[in-house]
């Protein structure tokens, strides 16, 4: 069982464990486009970066952007400066 514990513009995150949380974009109705995170810090953070057009520096939040965006949405991130 799962429930929603934030939603943001065009994302929310469910609770789907004790830690473990999906990140998937509202308005769907197969969840084809989601991400797995271990904590709401995390998934928060990410949608903000997502918000913001930044790509994420972790190959792991890569493929997570990538998995939430279409890929006209992915193309457009910025990488952020180290």
């Amino acid at each position: 069982m799962s429930r929603v514990v934030f939603y943001h513009k065009k994302f929310k995150v469910l609770q789907i464990g004790k830690s473990s949380y999906v990140v998937v974009r509202k308005n769907t109705t197969n969840y084809s486009q989601h991400s797995h995170l271990s904590s709401l810090n995390g998934a928060i953070r990410l949608i903000k970066l997502l918000e913001k057009g930044k790509l994420p520096h972790s190959d792991y939040l890569r493929e997570s952007a990538r998995r939430l965006l279409k890929d006209q949405e992915y193309t457009k991130l910025k990488s952020i400066p180290s």
